[in-house]
């Protein structure tokens, strides 16, 4: 009976020793520098962000800066197409992510302007003002697609980062309808 008993504690003492030196020599090998062997570390425990304090954070996309870059886009093609049609025009402005004005269509050239700027209407209607100026705005349609895909296009961004930075269980999810 002696001798079981003294078997039982021998086993119970290597058991605890076994465990008591798995899980003590992360922590030892961590404040020495040790490295863990690579078995040891597969099996550990892995935190989530939401238990080391983790990271919540809240980017708004900037749609305007969409729009007015395509309005840009279109105000030079339109000034491409004016210079090489020969049409002097006094002003061609962007007052807005959204409008072009242009000002100061000779009435001579006025059949000639609105033939150059008939591409500008695939994206923009175009109103009339006096003296040869007219108002291009961006169709309400192409403003909900372009600001849709800036988010789209932010959202995609924001994920291929966060994928390339390991991260374990990211959440990235879309707040409202877009941004500005």
């Amino acid at each position: 009976m002696q001798s079981n008993l003294r078997w039982k504690l021998i086993g119970i003492l290597a058991i605890l020793v076994v465990f008591a030196s798995v899980g003590v020599y992360p922590l030892v090998a961590a404040h020495y520098g040790i490295r863990s062997p690579s078995w040891l570390v597969d099996k550990q425990l892995k935190l989530g962000l939401d238990l080391k304090g983790g990271v919540h954070l809240v980017l708004r996309v900037q749609t305007d800066d969409a729009l007015r870059i395509e309005t840009e886009q279109e105000m030079e093609r339109l000034r491409e197409e004016l210079t090489k049609r020969g049409i002097m025009v006094a002003n061609l402005t962007s007052p807005d992510p959204t409008h072009i004005r242009v000002e100061g269509v000779p009435p001579a050239q006025d059949a000639a302007f609105r033939q150059a700027a008939s591409e500008l209407q695939a994206n923009f209607d175009r109103s009339s003002g006096t003296n040869g100026a007219y108002t291009f705005t961006m169709k309400p349609n192409i403003q909900v697609n372009l600001r849709e895909e800036a988010v789209v296009q932010a959202r995609q961004t924001i994920e291929r980062r966060v994928n390339e930075l390991g991260v374990t269980e990211p959440s990235i999810a879309q707040q409202g309808e877009g941004g500005d």
